[in-house]
């Protein structure tokens, strides 16, 4: 098999396997591990301490990049190295909203939902030494911080879904 070959179905499964590991920890973190760390108060946020502390957030925004890095070589290979007419195709319109679907998914995952999760960790650090007229606050920011969250948590896991459908069925439409 010729090392281009090799190359490009290496890139294809990395891709897939990728892109399979970011739906699947968004699908998870969206609909069962944020609203459980919102029912159980501060239980809840030991347990999101730990996960930032763990480096959710790096891992999270190193699959998603490294989907997207993937994804760009993907491309570049169907359309022969980015060839207008090809890119102009139902095919390559379908890889293209796909592409861009997952590009806001991981712009809006690390701009809001990772610094929203390290806001938020950083808060509750600082709760225990912060004067009571302040925890008040606090605990409101945190709260606004979890909605915002979980918002946008839907908003990058329907983003991550036209990604998937528009990239399972590109070469079908």
């Amino acid at each position: 098999m010729k090392a281009e070959v090799l190359l490009f179905l290496s890139m294809r499964v990395l891709h897939v396997v990728l892109a399979a590991i970011w739906f699947g920890a968004v699908f998870f973190n969206t609909l069962f591990l944020a609203p459980v760390v919102m029912q159980t108060g501060p239980a809840g946020g030991q347990v999101m301490t730990a996960l930032v502390r763990k480096g959710m957030v790096a891992f999270m925004a190193s699959v998603g990049g490294m989907t997207i890095v993937t994804g760009v070589y993907l491309f570049w290979r169907f359309t022969g190295g980015f060839d207008p007419a090809v890119s102009a195709s139902r095919a390559g319109m379908a890889y293209s909203i796909g592409a861009l679907a997952g590009l806001i998914a991981l712009i809006l995952g690390g701009s809001v939902m990772g610094r929203s999760a390290k806001r938020i960790v950083a808060l509750g650090e600082q709760m225990s030494s912060a004067p009571e007229a302040q925890q008040s606050g606090m605990v409101n920011e945190m709260s606004a911080l979890k909605g915002r969250m979980t918002s946008t948590g839907k908003i990058v896991l329907g983003l991550l879904f036209i990604a998937l459908a528009t990239m399972a069925l590109g070469h079908y439409v």
